[in-house]
C-alpha cells in the first residue's frame, strides 16, 4: 500500500510525498492518520492525505516509521487545511501542522480543581435576552446556518446567552469551542462557565506546559470533555462532533496569527463551522467594520442587545480638550476635571480606572539641541523611558532591548536630554502626588506577565484593596466590577493618526470598550475622555456609544479609498539584515507583478527595522481571494513574507 503524506513543515511547491505502508500498519492506517516519517535527514510527523494500492516503480519509496494511535484528523479538517493553504498563501504542510497535538509521547496526569457546577440557573435572562436566545436555538438546528453576530453593548449579558446556548449543544451530545482573544484577560468568563458546567470545561493556551496542552487536546478530541475555552489555540483542536463555535470579542487583532500560516481565527472559525454545517456565533460590543458590512449584505445574521442588563443606562461621557488645559496653565497629563473626579471617587470610597495605551514613564527620549530621538539599535523604534524599583532605563517594546539613559546626545553631545509623553508609570507618579492616600495598581504587560498576576489584581480590585487602577488595553476588556464609578481615558489620541485604514476604527473600539467598564447594577458611572483632537469622529461617536453613527461615516471613507470591506488586502514584505538586499528583493518582486494587478509601493515599512532586519513592503488591493495571479507570485517568491488580510500595516 502507498500513502501520500503531508509533512508538518514548509515544503516548497510539493504538498505531499509518497511512502510505503509496512504490512503491520495496513490494518489501522486511514485518511487523516498521523504518522512518523523520514523526510531527507529529518524525522517528522505527517498526515495521510491519500491511500493507494499501486506501487510506483520509478524510484524506491521510504517506509512509514510508525502510526500514532491517539489521533487521526477527521476528513473535514484535511479540506479545511486545503482552504487555509490556498487562502492564506502557505504550504499544505504548514496548514496541517496547526491541527496536530503537541509532540509528546504521553501527557502527564495533571490534577485540576474544577467547580462541580452548582450555579447553573441562578441568573435569569431579560425578555430581550430570552428572545435572542430563542432565535439562536433555532439556528442550532438549521442544516447550514449562516454565522450570527451578537452585537450587544457592554454589560448587556452576552456571556449568559453563550452559557444557555452551550447547554443546548451539550444536550445534543455535541461539543462547544469558545474563543477568547487572550486567556490572561478573561478569568471571569472561564470561571462562570466552570461554575455552570464544572468538569465539562477545559482551558487551553500556549502558557500551559506541553504535557498540559496535550492532555487538554486529547481530552477534547476524544470527547472526555465537551467545552473547550481558549485563544486561537482552542480552535485548532479537532473535534469529531462539533456543535457550536463562539468567538467572543470578535474585533480583537489578537485573533490574527503573526507567523505563517497567518490565518485569522474569526474567518477560520466561520469556515470550520460551514464545513460542519453548524452555528458560528460572533459576539462583541464593537464589531469590525467588515463584519457589520457582511451583516448588511446578508452574509451574517445580525442580533442586537441594545440595553445593559437591568436596563442600566450607558455611562455618560465628557470630552476634555487638552489644548485648553495647556492654555489654562495645567501642564499635567491629568486634566483639572479628571483630578476633581478622582478626588471625589476617593472620598466616596469608590473605584476608578485610568486608561492609556502606553507603558513606561515617557513615550520617547530626545535631544532638545538637535532633535535626535534615542532609538533601538535593533528596531529603529524610539526607546521608552522606564522606572522600576528605583532603576531608570530605556526599553524597546518590540524586542525588549534595554540600555542605560544617555547623559549626552549621541549625535551632537549636548547634555539637553529630555523625556516626552506619558506612560503608565508617569501617570502613577502624577496620581500619587495628587492622592497620596489612594491605593494604586499599574496594570500593563510589564507588571502583569502571568495569569496568576492578573488573578491577584482581579481579587485585590474586587475586594477594594485597590482604589485606582492605571492600565493599558488589559483594563479595557473582561472586567466587571460594580465599584467602578469612573473611567478616565488619559489620552484618547494614541494611534489615531497612524498610517492605517483601521486607525479610527481601533480608537473607536478601545474607547467604547473601556467606557463600558464604568458602572454596573444600580450605578451608571461616568467616563472622562481627554484628547488633543476632541472633534475627531472616532472620539465623538465613542463618547456617545454610537456605533451606528461611526459605521455610517467610516464605511463611506472605506468605499472612497477602496479599503476593506470593498477590497481584500495582501501585504508582501521583504526582510533582511542588509538594507540594500531587502530593497533589491522587493524591487525585483515588483518587476514581476502582472499588468492589471493593482498595488501600492514598494516602500519602507513604517517600522523600517525590527529585530535587526530592514523591512520593505508592497500592498495589493484585490477584489476577491484566493486570487490566481497572487498565488502564482507567491510560488515564484517564497522567500518573501505573504500576509493575507493583515491587521498590521506598520
Amino acid at each position: 500500500m502507498i500513502a501520500d503524506i503531508i509533512p508538518e513543515t514548509k515544503t516548497g511547491t510539493i504538498p505531499y510525498f509518497s511512502y510505503l505502508v509496512p504490512d503491520e500498519f495496513i490494518a489501522k492506517i486511514k485518511i487523516g492518520s498521523v504518522v512518523q516519517i523520514n523526510l531527507g535527514n529529518r524525522k517528522l510527523r505527517g498526515v495521510v492525505y491519500k491511500l493507494g494500492q499501486v506501487a510506483r516503480n520509478d524510484y524506491k519509496l521510504k517506509p512509514i516509521s510508525s502510526v500514532l494511535d491517539d489521533v487521526a484528523l477527521p476528513p473535514a479538517y484535511l479540506q479545511i487545511c486545503e482552504w487555509i493553504s490556498q487562502y492564506y498563501i502557505c504550504t499544505l504542510g504548514e496548514a496541517v501542522s496547526l491541527f496536530l497535538p503537541p509532540n509528546l509521547k504521553r501527557p502527564k496526569e495533571v490534577k485540576k480543581e474544577l467547580s462541580p457546577g452548582l450555579k447553573a440557573d441562578l441568573i435569569k435572562l431579560t425578555e430581550t435576552q430570552t428572545q435572542t436566545l430563542n432565535v439562536l436555538k433555532r439556528k442550532l438546528i438549521e442544516k447550514e446556518p449562516k454565522p450570527v453576530l451578537l452585537h450587544g453593548v457592554t454589560g448587556s449579558g452576552k456571556t449568559e446567552i453563550y452559557i444557555k446556548l452551550a447547554k443546548d449543544v451539550l444536550k445534543q451530545k455535541k461539543q462547544v469551542i469558545l474563543l477568547l482573544p487572550e486567556i490572561i484577560l478573561t478569568p471571569q468568563i472561564t470561571k462562570r462557565f466552570q461554575e455552570v458546567f464544572g468538569q465539562e470545561v477545559l482551558v487551553i493556551h500556549s502558557r500551559l506546559s506541553k504535557s498540559e496542552r496535550l492532555k487538554s487536546y486529547l481530552d477534547f478530541f476524544n470527547g472526555k470533555v465537551n467545552i473547550l475555552i481558549g485563544p486561537r489555540l482552542a480552535l485548532l483542536v479537532p473535534s469529531k462532533n462539533l456543535g457550536l463555535i463562539i468567538v467572543d470579542e470578535e474585533q480583537e487583532d489578537s485573533y490574527k496569527q503573526d507567523q505563517s500560516p497567518r490565518y485569522h481565527s474569526v474567518d477560520l472559525a466561520k469556515y470550520i463551522a460551514k464545513s460542519f454545517g453548524i452555528l458560528c456565533l460572533l459576539g462583541t460590543a464593537t464589531p469590525r467594520i467588515e463584519t457589520y458590512y457582511d451583516c448588511k449584505r446578508g452574509k451574517i445574521v445580525l442580533l442586537e442587545l441594545k440595553e445593559r442588563h437591568h436596563k442600566l443606562p450607558m455611562p455618560p461621557a465628557k470630552i476634555v480638550d487638552l489644548k485648553e488645559e495647556i492654555r489654562s496653565g495645567n501642564n499635567s497629563p491629568i486634566s483639572a476635571v479628571l483630578q476633581q473626579e478622582l478626588q471625589a471617587i476617593i472620598s466616596r470610597k469608590k473605584q476608578a480606572l485610568l486608561f492609556l495605551n502606553r507603558r513606561g514613564t515617557s513615550t520617547f527620549v530626545s535631544c532638545r539641541e538637535c532633535g535626535e530621538v534615542i532609538v533601538c539599535p535593533r528596531c529603529s523604534i524610539p526607546l521608552v523611558y522606564h522606572i522600576k524599583n528605583q532603576d531608570h532605563y530605556l526599553n524597546c517594546h518590540h524586542c525588549d532591548f534595554k540600555s542605560a539613559i544617555p547623559t549626552t546626545c549621541p549625535v551632537c553631545h549636548s547634555a539637553k536630554i529630555r523625556f516626552f509623553g506619558a506612560g503608565t508609570e508617569k501617570i502613577e507618579q502624577e496620581v500619587k502626588a495628587l492622592l497620596p492616600e489612594a491605593n494604586i495598581a499599574v496594570i500593563d504587560s510589564t507588571n502583569i506577565k502571568t495569569k496568576k498576576d492578573y488573578e491577584k489584581f482581579y481579587k485585590d480590585f474586587s475586594e477594594h484593596k485597590v482604589s485606582i487602577a492605571i492600565g493599558t488595553q488589559i483594563i479595557a476588556k473582561g472586567l466587571d466590577f460594580p465599584g467602578v464609578d469612573l473611567v478616565g481615558v488619559v489620552s484618547a489620541d494614541t494611534g489615531l493618526h497612524l498610517p492605517h485604514y483601521k486607525a479610527s476604527e481601533k480608537v473607536f473600539q478601545i474607547l467604547t470598550q473601556v467606557s463600558g467598564r464604568s458602572g454596573r447594577k444600580n450605578n451608571p458611572g461616568q467616563t472622562i475622555i481627554q484628547s488633543y483632537w476632541p472633534e475627531s469622529p472616532a472620539i465623538v461617536f465613542a463618547s456617545q456609544h454610537d456605533f451606528q453613527g461611526f459605521y455610517s461615516q467610516e464605511i463611506k471613507n472605506r468605499e472612497l479609498f477602496m479599503d476593506p470591506p470593498y477590497t481584500k488586502i495582501v501585504r508582501v514584505i521583504s526582510e533582511h539584515i542588509k538594507e540594500e538586499i531587502a530593497k533589491r528583493n522587493i524591487s525585483n518582486f515588483t518587476l514581476s507583478i502582472p499588468k492589471g494587478l493593482n498595488f501600492i509601493g514598494p516602500g519602507a515599512c513604517f517600522f523600517r527595522k525590527i529585530h535587526n532586519k530592514y523591512r520593505y513592503h508592497v500592498l495589493f488591493k484585490i477584489a476577491e481571494l484566493p486570487n490566481d495571479e497572487i498565488s502564482m507570485l507567491a510560488k515564484k517568491f517564497p522567500e518573501l513574507v505573504w500576509d493575507v488580510e493583515p491587521v498590521n500595516l506598520l
